[in-house]
C-alpha cells in the first residue's frame, strides 16, 4: 500500500492517529461503523456512523499455519435498525463479508489516506441483547466471524462428475461422458 499523505504528515512531524473502521454487508444494506463520534466521510466516499467509543473488536489476528481464528465483534449502543438485523433471518447475515479497514488520520481526526482493508471475516452469529437504561433501551450485538479459510478441507460443492450434475440439474447431459474421458484421445476438429 502506498501513504502519501500519511507519510507527509509522519515526516512533518505532525500526530498521525489510526482507527479501525468495520464494514458489514447485510443482504438489506451495507452498515460502515466506526469507533469514533459523528459521521466520519472518509475520501474513498464512503460515509461511517460513530458509535463513540461504544465498539469492541476481539481475535483480530493472522491465519498461521493453516489455522482459521474466529473474530468478534461487540457492539453496544446501537440502533434499533441493527438490532433489528440482528434478530432477523439468518439469510440476512449468515457467510455474508465483514471487512475490518484501518484509517490513517491527521491530529484533528481528518482522513489522510484511504482506508485499508486487514481483515476479511464471513458472519456467521450474531446475538442482540437489550438492556433498560435511564434514557430507555440499550441495544448489545456480539457478532462472530470466521475468515474464508474455514471450508478450506470440505470437498467442494462440485467433483465435475455426472452424479453431482445430475443432484443439482437433473436431465442435464453435460456431464454424463466425463467418467469415460479419462486418457482419452480426442481429435478436434475431426476432418
Amino acid at each position: 500500500m502506498n501513504f502519501p499523505a500519511t507519510v507527509k504528515a509522519q515526516l512533518a512531524g505532525e500526530r498521525v492517529r489510526v482507527d479501525a473502521l468495520v464494514e458489514f454487508a447485510f443482504a438489506s444494506g451495507t452498515i460502515r461503523l466506526w469507533n469514533g463520534f459523528g459521521e466520519l466521510p472518509t475520501l474513498d466516499g464512503k460515509t461511517w456512523q460513530g458509535l463513540g467509543n461504544m465498539g469492541r473488536i476481539d481475535g483480530l489476528e493472522q491465519s498461521i499455519n493453516g489455522t482459521a481464528p474466529t473474530q468478534t465483534f461487540v457492539l453496544s449502543g446501537v440502533d434499533p435498525t441493527f438490532a433489528a438485523i440482528a434478530k432477523g433471518e439468518a439469510a440476512e447475515y449468515y457467510r455474508r463479508p465483514v471487512t475490518v479497514f484501518l484509517q490513517f488520520f491527521g491530529d484533528d481526526w481528518q482522513p489522510l489516506d484511504n482506508p485499508f482493508a486487514i481483515s476479511l471475516r464471513h458472519m456467521e452469529r450474531i446475538k442482540a441483547k437489550r438492556t433498560q437504561t435511564e434514557e430507555g433501551f440499550e441495544y448489545t450485538i456480539s457478532l462472530t466471524a470466521e475468515t474464508p479459510f474455514t471450508t478450506r478441507r470440505r470437498p467442494p460443492f462440485s467433483y465435475w462428475t455426472d452424479r453431482d450434475q445430475q443432484l443439482r440439474y437433473p436431465g442435464d447431459r453435460g456431464l454424463e461422458e466425463v467418467a469415460g474421458i479419462d486418457g482419452k484421445e480426442i481429435t478436434f476438429p475431426d476432418y
